[in-house]
């Protein structure tokens, strides 16, 4: 499966991808709570919202650029890549509900709840993972307009 080296790089590039997006969601030198409640609270919070999914929906966006940019890594190497994610999204929960209930009182997270299982709420969990992935896209071609107009200013003329 490709040089260790060079697997090394994609994962390290994953695993950038996943603090990008709250993967590594406890604070440096926080404790956690011991509030088992307001974990609890958390937990559902992330469950009503479509947290994880949506976080999943993010990184699996950025996959195809990151194959693009590693095009020496097999198929095989993404294909695990993903269904490591989603095996592991219970890990990527825990470490988010620990964020939440250090960042929120219970009262708060109750709030949150009650928001997510709303209409309004419940729709912005259906959509949230779509909306992910095509503001993914959205910043893709943004960034790249911007390297492009940077790089053609930086050109000699």
């Amino acid at each position: 499966m490709g040089t260790p080296g060079r697997c090394a790089s994609a994962v390290l590039v994953m695993a950038a991808l996943c603090v990008s997006h709250r993967a590594n969601a406890q604070a440096p030198g926080s404790a956690p709570p011991t509030d088992s409640s307001r974990l609890a609270a958390a937990r559902s919070v992330l469950e009503a919202s479509g947290a994880a999914q949506s976080m999943i929906s993010a990184m699996r966006a950025q996959i195809p650029a990151q194959k693009q940019a590693m095009p020496q890594l097999p198929p095989e190497f993404w294909d695990r890549i993903e269904e490591r994610m989603v095996h592991d999204t219970p890990e990527l929960v825990d470490s988010i509900a620990v964020l939440y209930a250090t960042s929120f009182t219970i009262q708060e997270l109750r709030q949150l709840v009650a928001f997510y299982e709303s209409p309004v709420g419940r729709r912005l969990a259906e959509v949230q993972p779509a909306l992910v992935t095509q503001s993914s896209a959205i910043g893709q071609r943004w960034g790249m307009r911007i390297g492009a107009a940077v790089g053609a200013s930086l050109s000699p003329r």
